[in-house]
């Protein structure tokens, strides 16, 4: 019988909330992790709180490594700040403390069509040039099935989130992954954060916005030789 792997990460989804977009990272992962991915319900009643809320639930009285793409980065932060101890490691990748964009059009943006926008720049703003018909197909179909009005209230969720305060308290381990070319969400509001805060490792990829799904061996590479400096870490200290 193979034993699972002794550390957990649980994988917080963007946007779309259905966790599908982790495949190729969660594979990557899984020899040196056993892996949780959090599926959000299509509930517009829900925000910030509310997704962090179901999160602690899925992670009960656990420690693990966190891991908050995108839309998620601030709920990784809030939930890592509510549990202390509990999280061994924060991970975010291409996300975001406050609204990455102007209040106003992330409030615009929740009322248009995602059709709106042209499968080509949508997938370029995405990807970039690291795409493949494989990811492509797969986003066109997550798209089509997000509910509206799902979409619209995460919108308005970002319009109006900031963490900047709860990412200063936390105390545990922080490793940012972002792409140089990612065009929708600017690293540099976090590499201040960074800065600011001090012990954070920022490690930014050849990619645009989606590296967890273009770059997901390298970004696995990462987040393990991260989740090992930690373990050591706290070995060191426990003599």
């Amino acid at each position: 019988m193979i034993a699972k792997p002794a550390d957990e990460i649980v994988l917080l989804p963007g946007l779309d909330g259905t966790g599908d977009l982790f495949d190729r990272l969660a594979a990557s992962l899984a020899d040196e992790f056993t892996v949780n991915v959090m599926r959000y319900p299509n509930d517009p009643s829900l925000g910030y709180a509310g997704y962090a809320e179901l999160a602690r639930k899925l992670i009960g009285k656990r420690r693990v490594f966190l891991l908050g793409e995108s839309f998620s980065g601030p709920v990784a932060v809030r939930v890592a700040a509510q549990l202390g101890p509990q999280i061994k490691g924060v991970i975010l990748a291409a996300t975001f403390l406050r609204t990455p964009l102007p209040a106003w059009f992330m409030r615009r943006a929740s009322h248009t069509e995602p059709e709106a926008t042209p499968k080509r720049i949508r997938d370029a703003i995405l990807m970039g040039s690291y795409g493949d018909d494989e990811l492509r197909n797969k986003v066109d179909e997550i798209v089509r099935g997000l509910s509206r009005p799902v979409r619209a209230a995460r919108l308005r969720a970002i319009a109006e989130v900031d963490v900047r305060e709860d990412f200063a308290r936390l105390r545990c381990p922080v490793l940012v992954l972002h792409g140089r070319k990612d065009w929708l969400v600017s690293i540099t509001p976090m590499q201040k954060a960074a800065c600011d805060k001090g012990g954070v490792r920022i490690v930014a990829f050849s990619a645009a916005h989606m590296l967890l799904q273009t770059r997901a061996a390298e970004a696995a590479m990462e987040i393990s030789a991260f989740a090992k400096s930690k373990t050591l870490w706290e070995a060191q200290n426990e003599n």
